[in-house]
C-alpha cells in the first residue's frame, strides 16, 4: 500500500492526494486498486514536482470523505504491507478517523526494516534503490500506483530470501524481531516454522560457530609467478587483448618499474597524469615480483582509494595476469567485528534500534568474508553497539574463545603473510612499519603527494586532561554505586576479591586526582588569561619550559603513569575471567550489563592515557628533535584542556622509517614534478639524493574534451564575510545547476562551507527539485559517492571535500560538470603550519611560495583530475575564484593545468549559457 499526500506531517492539516494498493496473494500478484483524491486544498508545488500530480489532475477526483468506505472495506482481513509502514499506516488511520471511521486494526508489515534485515549491504533502503538492486520494475517512483506494485514485488522477493535463511538464523531473528515495527517479525517466525518441519542441513560455504552462522573460511593460494617477465610489445598485447588497449607509454611505464624492482635504486618516482594508465603502470610488473619470493605492499592516500583500488584495479589484474595473485587489504582494527564480542552483545536486552542493528549483523555474517564493518555502508557508526563490538587487536582475543580459531582479523593477519600483495592506506603504513616491511618487501606509494601529510596526521598524538577526569569519576561512581549493582555486588558474588577491588578502587582514585591537578597547574603555567581573548587558544610549548614544569611535577607524573600501567593490567585480567564465565553462563544479564559498562569505561580511559608518556622526560629529549609540542583549549566554559604531539615536516622522517623498511619503493603520482614548484616535491618527500623521476604523457586530447572557465567578477574570498562568501556561492551554485542538468562535483574547502550553502539550496528550493548530496549531512564519503552514482537520472549534484579531491574515479557521465568553489589554500594558522612557516623563514625562505602555493597548486590539479578519466570523457570546469586572475601567484595557478586546457574568462551571469552552449555542440 502507498500513498502520496500534501506533506508528510500527521497533524490533520495535510491531505491524500493518491490511494493506491495492490493485493498479493501465495506469493503472487492478484489486484490492484488505485485512485486520485481531491484534497479539497492546494497541492505544494514541491509535492507537485516530487509526485507529478497537479491540481488539475485531482479537481475532477473524489474526495477522501467519497473514498473512505470502499478503502476501509478493501483493507479489511488484509495484511497492510508499505515501505515505511509507520507513515503510511498511521497517516491512513488518521484521514479515516477525521471522517468518522474507526481505525484500521490489521497486522502490518515495513518492507523498510526487512529490507534492512534481509540486505544488510545496500548503501540505500529508499525503494527505487532497493528494486533497482533487485531488478524490479519500478516505473514512477513517487507515483502511489507503481510504488505499491513495487513494494508488493519487493515483499515477494524478501520472502523469497528469508525462506532460504538457516533454521538456526530463522529462530534467533523470530526471537529478536519482537520490536520490529508491528507484525514485522511474523515474516520470519513463518519461515522458521515452515523450515522446522523439513531435515535441513547448512549449505556447504557456511558453518555454525557458538549460535552464530558465518562464512566457513577458506585458505587458499594463487599459483605463483612466472619469473619471466613479458618485455615483447606482442607479448603484452597477448594479455591484454580484449580487457585494455595497448598504450605504449603504460607499456613504457611497465617495463622501467620491473627494471627499477631489479636494480640498485632505493627510491624511485612516477610521476604519471589521468589518463596514463599508472595503476596498471606499475600493478603488472610487481605481481611480475611475487614469484620471486617477494611481496609488494601498496598504500594509497585514504580508505576510499583503498577500497576503489581493491574493488576495480586488482579485479582487472587478475583478468590479465596468466598467473593467480593473492591481496589482503590492511584497515585498523577498529573496522572489524571482534565475533566474540558481538555474541556477548545478543545476551542483553536492548532498545529497537540496536536491535535492529544486531539482526542486520547476523544476516551480514553469512555474507561476509572480511567482517569490515565498512560493508555495511552505515554513515556512522555511532551506536553505542559499534563501540562494544569492534576489534580491540589479535593481541587482546582468548585463544580458548569457540570465536578464536575463525576471528576475521586474525585470519587477515595471517593471510597477509602469505599474500603477494598488501593493501594499505597511508595512515596504517606509517605506523605498522615493522609489521609491513621487510627484506624482501617491495612499497608502492600512489597518490604520493598524500604521503608527507597523511604521515603528519597520523603521528600526531592527543592527551585530553578533561576526559581523563571525566571517564575516571564515571567508573568510580559505576563500580562504588549503592543505588544499583555494583562492583561491591561482585565481589559478593565471587566474581572478584575484596582485595582485587580495592586495588582497583585506588588505582582509579589516584588518576582521579591526580591528572585534575596537574592540569590546573599546566593551565595556569601556559595559558593564564590568554585563553579569554579567543574562542580558541593554540599555544607551542617550548621544548626548555616543559622541561621545566615536568621536573617540577615529576612525581605526579611518575605516579600517573604507574596508575596507568596497574590500570591495563587490571583490566586485561578482569576481562578474560569476564570471557571465560560469560561463555560458560555463569553471569546473570544484570552483571554482563555492569562489567559490559565498566569494559567501555575503562578501555576510554587506557585509551586516553596511552600518550600519557609524552612526560616522559627520556622520550621528550627525542621527541623534540623531530617534533613539536602545542597546548589547545577553548575559552567556552568546560572547554577540555589538551596536549598534542606531532611531525613538524616529514625530512629525514620518511627516508629513514619508511623507504630504508623495504628493498625499494615506488612513489606514485600526478603532479610531481610540476616546474612551477619543482623543488617542493623533494623535499616534501624526503627523496635520497639523485633520486630518478620518470615523467609520462597524458593520452587525453584536453582542448577537445574540456571547457575550462573562471569567474571573472566573483567576490574576493579573502575580503567578503562568510556568510556573504556562501550567499554567492548557493546563488551561483543553483544558477549554474539549474541551467546545466549534469551530474556535477562541487568542491569545497570546508565541511562548515558545504553546510552552510546546503542551508542556502535548501532555502531556494534546489534541494527539492534536484538529487543534492552534502557531504557531512547525507553521509560519508563512501556512501555519498554510491548515491551520486546511482543516481537514476545522472543529474546529481555532490557538494564534497577532502578525498573527493584526489582519487575518486567518475568516468564516463558519471562526472561532467565539476566546480571549484576556491583555489584550495591550507589554514595558516594551525600551530603546525606556523610551526613550518617559522622554520622556512628561518632557512631565508618564503613560507607562501616554497609551502602554501605548492601545496595548493597540487590539491587544484588533483581535483581538475576528477573531470576527464577517459579518452572518451567530455566535461566541464568551473573555477569561482578571481584570485587565479588577479593575484600574482594565479599564473602558477594556471600554468600548471595539462596542456590544451585553456582557461576561459567568464562573467558570472554567463557561466550558466556557455556551460550549455558546450554541452549542446559536443
Amino acid at each position: 500500500m502507498d500513498l502520496e499526500t500534501t506533506g508528510t506531517a500527521i497533524n490533520g492539516t495535510n491531505r491524500i492526494i493518491q490511494f493506491s494498493c495492490t493485493f498479493v496473494q501465495h506469493k503472487r500478484i492478484v489486484n490492484e486498486f488505485s485512485t486520485l483524491i481531491d484534497p479539497k486544498q492546494p497541492i505544494p508545488p514541491e509535492i507537485s514536482q516530487l509526485t507529478n500530480i497537479s491540481d488539475k489532475d485531482v479537481k475532477k477526483a473524489p474526495s477522501f470523505e467519497e473514498m473512505a468506505g470502499t478503502i476501509y472495506s478493501l483493507l479489511q482481513n488484509t495484511t497492510f504491507v508499505a515501505h515505511n509502514i509507520a507513515f503510511d499506516y498511521n497517516f491512513l488511520n488518521s484521514e479515516l478517523v477525521r471522517v468518522g471511521y474507526p481505525e484500521l486494526d490489521l497486522k502490518g508489515i515495513d518492507t523498510v526494516q526487512l529490507a534492512q534485515i534481509v540486505l544488510p549491504t545496500l548503501l540505500s533502503y529508499r525503494l527505487s534503490d532497493v528494486s533497482h538492486f533487485l531488478s524490479l520494475t519500478h516505473e514512477q517512483p513517487h507515483n502511489a500506483a507503481s510504488d505499491a506494485r513495487t513494494t508488493a514485488a519487493l515483499f515477494i522477493k524478501l520472502r523469497e530470501r528469508i525462506a532460504d535463511f538457516p533454521l538456526t538464523l530463522l529462530e534467533e531473528l523470530s526471537l529478536r524481531g519482537r520490536q520490529l515495527e508491528l507484525d514485522t517479525v511474523d515474516c520470519f517466525k513463518e519461515a522458521y516454522e515452515q523450515k522446522s518441519k523439513q531435515e535441513t542441513k547448512l549449505p556447504a560455504d557456511l558453518m555454525s560457530v557458538a549460535g552464530l552462522i558465518i562464512q566457513r573460511p577458506i585458505f587458499s593460494r594463487d599459483t605463483l609467478a612466472p619469473l619471466d617477465y613479458p618485455f615483447e610489445l606482442v607479448e603484452k598485447e597477448k594479455l591484454f587483448t580484449g580487457l585494455i588497449d595497448v598504450r605504449l607509454q603504460q607499456v613504457k611505464m611497465m617495463d622501467e618499474t620491473f627494471e627499477f624492482f631489479n636494480g640498485s635504486d632505493l627510491v624511485r618516482v612516477i610521476d604519471a597524469p589521468t589518463g596514463a594508465g599508472k595503476t596498471l603502470g606499475y600493478l603488472f610488473p610487481a605481481a611480475y615480483q611475487t614469484g620471486q619470493g617477494k611481496q609488494v605492499v601498496i598504500s594509497t592516500a585514504t580508505n576510499v582509494l583503498q577500497t576503489q583500488l581493491q574493488e576495480n584495479a586488482f579485479s582487472l589484474l587478475k583478468k590479465i595476469l596468466p598467473f593467480g595473485c593473492s591481496v589482503v587489504s590492511l584497515k585498523g582494527n577498529y573496522h572489524f567485528i571482534d565475533l566474540a564480542r558481538f555474541a556477548q552483545s545478543l545476551k542483553r536486552t536492548q532498545n529497537s534500534h540496536t536491535n535492529l542493528l544486531q539482526m542486520r549483523i547476523m544476516v551480514w555474517l553469512m555474507e561476509t568474508k572480511t567482517g569490515d564493518f565498512d560493508e555495511l555502508h552505515l554513515t556512522k557508526l555511532q551506536d553505542p553497539l559499534f563501540n562494544e563490538i569492534h576489534h580491540r587487536g589479535v593481541e587482546e582475543l582468548d585463544s580458548d574463545n569457540p570465536f578464536y580459531s575463525v576471528d576475521f582479523l586474525r585470519r587477515k593477519k595471517l593471510a597477509e603473510k602469505n599474500a603477494d600483495f598488501v593493501l594499505t592506506n597511508h595512515a596504517y603504513l606509517s605506523s605498522h612499519i615493522e609489521e609491513l616491511s621487510g627484506p624482501n618487501s617491495l612499497l608502492v606509494v600512489d597518490e604520493a603527494q598524500h604521503l608527507a601529510p597523511m604521515t603528519i596526521k597520523n603521528n600526531r598524538k592527543t592527551l585530553d586532561f578533561d576526559e581523563i577526569k571525566i571517564l575516571a569519576d564515571s567508573l568510580l561512581v559505576k563500580i562504588r554505586s549503592h543505588e544499583s549493582y555494583s562492583f561491591i555486588d561482585l565481589v559478593g558474588s565471587g566474581f572478584i576479591t575484596s582485595s582485587e577491588f580495592k586495588h582497583l578502587l585506588q588505582v582509579i582514585r589516584v588518576i582521579d586526582s591526580r591528572v585534575p591537578q596537574l592540569r590546573n597547574d599546566l593551565a595556569a603555567t601556559f595559558v593564564g588569561g590568554n585563553a579569554s581573548q579567543s574562542e580558541y587558544y593554540e599555544q607551542l610549548l617550548r621544548p626548555k619550559k616543559i622541561r621545566g614544569f615536568i621536573k617540577g611535577h615529576l612525581a605526579e607524573f611518575v605516579t600517573v603513569a604507574s596508575a596507568y600501567r596497574k590500570l591495563v593490567q587490571v583490566d586485561r585480567e578482569l576481562y578474560k575471567k569476564f570471557m571465560t564465565q560469560s561463555t560458560t553462563l555463569h553471569l546473570s544479564s544484570v552483571q554482563n550489563k555492569l562489567l559490559n559498562d565498566y569494559f567501555t569505561l575503562a578501555r576510554s580511559l587506557t585509551k586516553e592515557l596511552k600518550n600519557w608518556k609524552l612526560f616522559d622526560l627520556d622520550q621528550l629529549e627525542e621527541l623534540f628533535e623531530s617534533q613539536i609540542i602545542w597546548l589547545t583549549k577553548s575559552n567556552v566554559k568546560g572547554a577540555h584542556l589538551r596536549i598534542h604531539s606531532g611531525l613538524m615536516e616529514t625530512k629525514n622522517f620518511l627516508k629513514n622509517h619508511i623507504y630504508e623498511s623495504f628493498q625499494h619503493t615506488l612513489l606514485t603520482g600526478a603532479e610531481l614534478s610540476l616546474p612551477e614548484i619543482k623543488n617542493f616535491i623533494p623535499t616534501n618527500l624526503d627523496l635520497p639524493a639523485k633520486t630518478q623521476i620518470s615523467q609520462y604523457d597524458s593520452s587525453f586530447d584536453y582542448r577537445k574534451q574540456v571547457a575550462a572557465m573562471v569567474a571573472t567578477d566573483a567576490p574576493d574570498v579573502g575580503v567578503v564575510d562568510q556568510q556573504e562568501y556562501c550567499k554567492y556561492l548557493a546563488d551561483t551554485i543553483s544558477e549554474i545547476c539549474s541551467k546545466v542538468p549534469r551530474q556535477t562535483l562541487i568542491l569545497f574547502n570546508s565541511l562548515q562551507t558545504i553546510a552552510d550553502v546546503y542551508q542556502l539550496l535548501q532555502q531556494k528550493g534546489l534541494t527539492r527539485t534536484k538529487n543534492v548530496l552534502a557531504q557531512g549531512i547525507s553521509g560519508g564519503v563512501e556512501k555519498i559517492k554510491k548515491r551520486f552514482l546511482m543516481d537514476h537520472e545522472h543529474q546529481a549534484i555532490l557538494l564534497g571535500t577532502g578525498s573527493f579531491w584526489e582519487g575518486v574515479d567518475l568516468p564516463h557521465d558519471d562526472l561532467e560538470l565539476l566546480v571549484v568553489t576556491r583555489l584550495p589554500f591550507q589554514a595558516v594558522d594551525s600551530v603546525i603550519n606556523q610551526a613550518r612557516y617559522h622554520k622556512a623563514e628561518k632557512l631565508g625562505e618564503n613560507p607562501f611560495s616554497t609551502i602554501a602555493l605548492p601545496e595548493a597548486v597540487i590539491k587544484l590539479n588533483q581535483g581538475f583530475g576528477r573531470l576527464i578519466r577517459t579518452k572518451t570523457d567530455i566535461g566541464a570546469f568551473v573555477l569561482l575564484d578571481p584570485r587565479i586572475l588577479t593575484k600574482k601567484y594565479g599564473v602558477v595557478f594556471e600554468k600548471s593545468f595539462p596542456a590544451g586546457v585553456k582557461l576561459e574568462r567568464r562573467k558570472i551571469a554567463e557561466l550558466g549559457d556557455n556551460l550549455q552552449n558546450f554541452f549542446k555542440n559536443i
